[in-house]
């Protein structure tokens, strides 16, 4: 089958992130939501009535019958051959988890899908930033002066990036993070919501800075940053003392 340059599949089913990409995606872009894909061998199905019960907002959706959004579930390990027999041309990976959606950019580098970026309208991109395909940034953003911004990143809603920051692959950004300039922050690290980094510091690949950190210095690689100011709680590189 011939590949539909405009059709796009989601990877991610969970509401708060490719659920909600699903809701302003198509507008935004021009393209076309053709699917979502699970990146599993299966899916457990879930009675929505009775998990919605158990929350305090219950209007959140999930996979029913091969169905999301009124579109279908590709739900395969295969998922690369699959969309490609179907002729989907691009590809958005909203997995949660910044070392599978490593992995799953891997798999459409490697294949002849195009990523694609889904960029909310209210976003602020300054002059000269530059923001590579596969991202994922939410509304209420500001991109900062000649700001970074990899393949995998997701930027999630109200996230402050200041000039010259460089965002490396597959790193996440939560609700209302504020980075100062010059900030790096590691492949496929993970900024939880409100915290405050100041200018220049570095956040080390697959690390962690904890929710409402003040990060005033740098943070090595696998480890752990919380409080205020953020200490070290938890580090692979066993010769580190700061914190």
């Amino acid at each position: 089958m011939n590949s539909d340059k405009n059709s796009v599949a989601l990877v991610g089913f969970q509401d708060g992130s490719a659920g909600q990409v699903e809701s302003w995606f198509e507008k935004a872009t021009g393209l076309k939501i053709a699917c979502f894909v699970v990146d599993s061998a299966g899916l457990a199905e879930v009675d929505i009535e009775e998990e919605n019960r158990k929350r305090v907002c219950k209007t959140t959706d999930f996979p029913q019958n091969g169905i999301f959004k009124g579109r279908p579930v590709i739900i395969s390990p295969n998922w690369i051959e699959i969309l490609l027999g179907m002729g989907v041309g691009k590809v958005l990976c909203l997995e949660p988890i910044n070392q599978h959606r490593r992995n799953q950019i891997g798999l459409v580098r490697s294949s002849d899908l195009q990523l694609v970026s889904a960029i909310h309208p209210s976003t602020i991109i300054l002059p000269n930033a530059r923001i590579d395909e596969g991202v994922w940034i939410n509304a209420g953003c500001i991109i900062g002066y000649k700001a970074e911004i990899q393949s995998g990143v997701i930027v999630n809603t109200g996230v402050q990036i200041d000039h010259h920051n460089v965002l490396q692959e597959c790193c996440q950004v939560d609700p209302g993070v504020v980075t100062a300039g010059n900030v790096v922050l590691g492949e496929c690290s993970h900024i939880h919501t409100g915290a405050v980094l100041i200018n220049r510091v570095r956040i080390g690949e697959n690390s962690i800075i904890g929710a409402g950190a003040v990060v005033l210095m740098d943070v090595p690689a696998n480890s752990t940053a919380v409080g205020v100011p953020a200490k070290i709680v938890k580090s692979a590189d066993k010769s580190f003392t700061g914190g």
